[in-house]
């Protein structure tokens, strides 16, 4: 082989191989690596132990806004922010400054650039202060167990599980921002309310979220994941001839600009919000309370399983916090939903999983996928929570508890109030007693008429403002009745869930929270028992001295 060949053969090698490295080097994260490392080599206090982990996070936020109402563009505008959030641990794996009451620093912005210029900056001066009240933290907290009686479990007890380092460098996405498709999408979808003159109040609203999440820890582990947002909300109010105000949001969220409704079908679905509360608006307000037989449908049977299960954390795992007091601190808090581990907790025909690994489900992308958490453990691709009636499990993260000592990749970073929440990814609800709709319509009137009632009741929408669709159906001829004013008593009672008489036989996908959760359960649910009555303390409003202008 002659000279020029060889040369051109090793220029083509090396440019391969370069090529090759550079896409597994993210700047960000070698910025935040040597920094972090060179912290954990020299941060020292007069006192106080070192730090043994370190990890740091940059979330580099970038979002599209738009607003409108009745035909015309609101507001509009894009935001972008790059934030560092450290977290810093004195001690050890068995004991450090965790659970104990004192939360995340306050985040610091950092440079936009990717490059060595500006991000160390904002570390080194983070990681200064977390240290400081790290160290303080752990200092009180072993000073308050000399003053605590343990049990050997307790004793036992890491606060923190160790992993093994996990490298998981992704590309940023792109994101679909066509502000003049968006800006004529939101015009034609608000333009809509006109049609409806008895509404007082309508507004759209998009909002485009680009996060990309930077994490290096001193256990080695780096992971660079890319989320993305998309968001419609629509709202729209109107007022009854008591003086009732009565208001509607739906939300319509994605994670990618492929899932977003085209303008014609979100157009027709705000059509419908509106013409569904002006019926409201139309319906006398209920008088009277029930108990019995109820059948949820549609977004409703979505909303109770989320009232009774995920608004309150109760199937994430949570140790105790050790609780500053007068003399002496005490483990307060938990999840005492743990102690119904390996008990029937409700209908043995359901079946409740954690398929957050799996980013599909029948063809469909699921919105609350995500490759790896915010630990740096890649989330199981099925974990069961409640296994035919039976609580088997919870979601956890790498601060064990008593009964759940691993993690399962579910410790969340929520942006919106700086916090490392537990949370569900993508939810699985299961059951083994199925029919249609038109068999549990039949279902709740003969379970009606044993009751000896005139009527059951179907909820279609709770909603949190009171404009709830609520339905009775007469047992004797099964025609329906809007009525207005009702709640759901106690939605998230989990007592309801032990007596359920069926389920349909068609699934409901539908995703929620910020940092997106996706529920796919049955879009109906029969319970045998629950109680509805009339909202107490509607604000009758005085009507408008006025006319609404044409």
């Amino acid at each position: 082989m002659n000279t020029i060949k060889r040369f051109f053969l090793l220029s083509v090698l090396f440019l391969g191989l370069h090529s090759a490295f550079s896409q597994t080097i993210n700047p960000v994260i070698s910025a935040i690596q040597k920094e972090v490392e060179r912290n954990k080599s020299n941060l020292t206090m007069d006192g106080m132990a070192p730090p043994f982990f370190i990890s740091y996070l940059i979330v580099d936020r970038h979002d599209y806004n738009l607003y409108a109402s009745l035909g015309k563009i609101r507001n509009s505008n894009e935001y972008r922010q790059r934030r560092g959030v450290p977290n810093l641990l004195v001690g050890d794996y068995h004991r450090n400054n965790l659970n104990i009451v004192g939360g995340l620093p306050s985040p610091s912005l950092t440079s936009l650039y990717d490059n060595d210029s500006g991000i160390p900056l904002t570390i080194w001066r983070d990681l200064d202060a977390a240290y400081k009240g790290a160290a303080e933290r752990y200092r009180t907290k072993m000073a308050m167990l000399q003053q605590q009686t343990l049990t050997p479990e307790e004793q036992q007890l890491p606060d923190l599980q160790q992993v093994e380092p996990v490298s998981m460098i992704l590309q940023p996405a792109n994101i679909n921002f066509d502000k003049a498709y968006w800006e004529n999408y939101l015009r034609k979808a608000s333009e809509t309310a006109k049609q409806y003159p008895d509404i007082l109040n309508s507004s759209i609203a998009l909002n485009v979220r680009n996060i990309m999440l930077y994490t290096y820890n001193t256990e080695g582990s780096s992971y660079a994941v890319p989320s993305t947002f998309y968001q419609l909300i629509f709202t729209a109010s109107v007022r009854a001839d008591d003086g009732q105000q009565l208001s509607r949001t739906i939300y319509v969220e994605n994670a990618t600009f492929e899932q977003m409704p085209d303008l014609a079908t979100f157009s027709n679905r705000c059509k419908t919000e509106m013409e569904n509360l002006l019926q409201l608006m139309r319906t006398p307000v209920v008088n009277d309370a029930y108990s019995g037989p109820v059948l949820f449908e549609d977004a409703a049977a979505i909303d109770i399983f989320r009232q009774a299960f995920f608004n309150n954390n109760r199937l994430a795992a949570s140790p105790s916090q050790l609780q500053l007091q007068r003399t002496s601190g005490a483990f307060q808090g938990g999840n005492s939903f743990e102690l119904m581990l390996n008990k029937k907790v409700i209908s043995r025909d359901f079946t409740i999983k954690s398929i957050t690994g799996q980013e599909f489900y029948n063809g469909q992308r699921l919105n609350g996928y995500y490759p790896i958490d915010a630990e740096g453990v890649i989330p199981d691709k099925e974990l069961v929570l409640i296994e035919k009636g039976v609580l088997r499990n919870l979601l956890n993260g790498r601060r064990p508890t008593k009964k759940i000592a691993q993690s399962n990749g579910h410790v969340r970073y929520e942006y919106n109030n700086n916090s490392f929440q537990t949370l569900p990814g993508n939810i699985l609800i299961t059951s083994d007693k199925t029919f249609s709709r038109d068999e549990l319509r039949k279902k709740l009137i003969e379970a009606a008429k044993e009751e000896d009632l005139e009527y059951a009741y179907i909820v279609k929408v709770m909603d949190g403002g009171g404009s709830n669709y609520i339905y009775r159906i007469y047992v004797d001829d099964g025609r329906e009745e809007l009525v207005r004013g009702a709640t759901v008593v106690d939605a998230g009672n989990i007592k309801a869930f032990k007596r359920i008489l069926g389920a349909s036989n068609q699934n409901i996908i539908t995703s929620f929270n910020s940092v997106q959760t996706t529920v796919i359960a049955p879009d109906a649910i029969l319970f045998e028992e629950i109680d509805i009555t009339r909202i107490p303390n509607i604000d009758f409003k005085k009507p408008f001295f006025v006319e609404k202008p044409k």
